[in-house]
């Protein structure tokens, strides 16, 4: 999305790359301890949007940790992630991302922090892929521009169509909506 559609304040410090992750992954999570510390209800929502989470290396899990012991080192940004799908929405900050393949998914997100996302949209894969997504093989049996729409708290699943990209005037609408809440 266009800078000049967000807030100020989120479009000044929140959007940026592959190069600016470490930087962008460290602030939010430290807005998520100051809200937890403070008990900031009144804080806005903030939305981290990670388009092709495949990319973006530095959140991929170690493979060689299994959780055991505790180090003294600062967490790395994989670990941050971890900590922001985990503890973020219950502040306000939510975590929307995208990524090409199941497989790019588990180099990423352990099952904890795949279960950390309530909703999900599911395209055409593999009967194996939708069962460890959804706990069903229903995006096996789906046509084309057909998607999947799965929550996870109630278990409902919705087939729908998806479209193509709304328009920027509808997008400025969407951000000035937002931005009066």
């Amino acid at each position: 999305m266009p800078a000049e559609f967000l807030p100020p304040l989120l479009a000044e410090r929140y959007i940026g790359g592959v190069r600016e992750l470490p930087e962008i992954i460290g602030e939010i999570k430290a807005e998520v301890e100051r809200r937890h510390q403070e008990h900031d209800a009144d804080a806005g929502p903030i939305y981290l949007v990670i388009y092709n989470l495949q990319r973006f290396r530095d959140l991929r899990k170690a493979e060689d940790d299994f959780g055991f012991g505790m180090d003294d080192k600062p967490a790395n940004p994989a670990q941050q992630f971890s900590e922001i799908l985990r503890d973020g929405s219950t502040v306000g900050i939510h975590t929307i991302a995208w990524c090409d393949s199941l497989n790019n998914v588990q180099r990423t997100l352990d099952r904890q922090s795949l279960r950390e996302f309530e909703m999900r949209v599911l395209f055409q894969m593999s009967a194996a892929d939708s069962s460890i997504l959804i706990d069903t093989p229903a995006a096996s049996k789906l046509g084309l521009y057909r998607a999947l729409f799965y929550h996870e708290e109630t278990g409902q699943i919705e087939k729908f169509r998806p479209y193509s990209l709304p328009s920027e005037s509808w997008l400025a609408e969407a951000a000035r909506a937002l931005s009066q809440k």
